[in-house]
């Protein structure tokens, strides 16, 4: 390969690195912007429409938790370092998949729409379907 060709590819291949990061740049996870409504593992995996459906499911399962104080109360519950009023959003992002974990590793889980969540992430699609 020429000094040249070298040259002009590598340029090429930066400026589409530099391209795409300006377009992804806008679109950050939003679960990152708001911990509660976004179950980190399935908003990774599901669009924002099939976790609106699976918090629908799971409000019809558990009628007793179909208001959005009941089910941010149910999130929280457990986790004495978190504090829903506060900007530290990597601090209850990390507590949430912490409790999420805990949910998994206790056997609190529940299968809605085909689909095995914890009862932390059946919460949170059922917060966000509520919104």
């Amino acid at each position: 390969m020429k000094r040249r060709t070298f040259i002009i590819t590598g340029v090429v291949v930066a400026a589409g690195i530099g391209v795409c990061d300006l377009f992804l740049l806008d679109n950050e996870s939003k679960w990152k912007k708001h911990p509660f409504l976004y179950p980190f593992i399935l908003s990774n995996i599901l669009d924002e429409g099939s976790l609106r459906i699976i918090g629908n499911s799971y409000r019809i399962l558990r009628p007793d938790e179909n208001s959005k104080v009941k089910l941010l109360n149910a999130i929280t519950n457990g986790i004495p370092a978190i504090q829903t009023n506060t900007n530290d959003i990597a601090n209850q992002s990390m507590e949430i998949e912490k409790k999420v974990e805990m949910d998994f590793k206790s056997g609190r889980l529940l299968i809605v729409k085909g689909w095995v969540v914890s009862e932390t992430e059946a919460r949170q699609c059922a917060l966000l379907s509520l919104s």
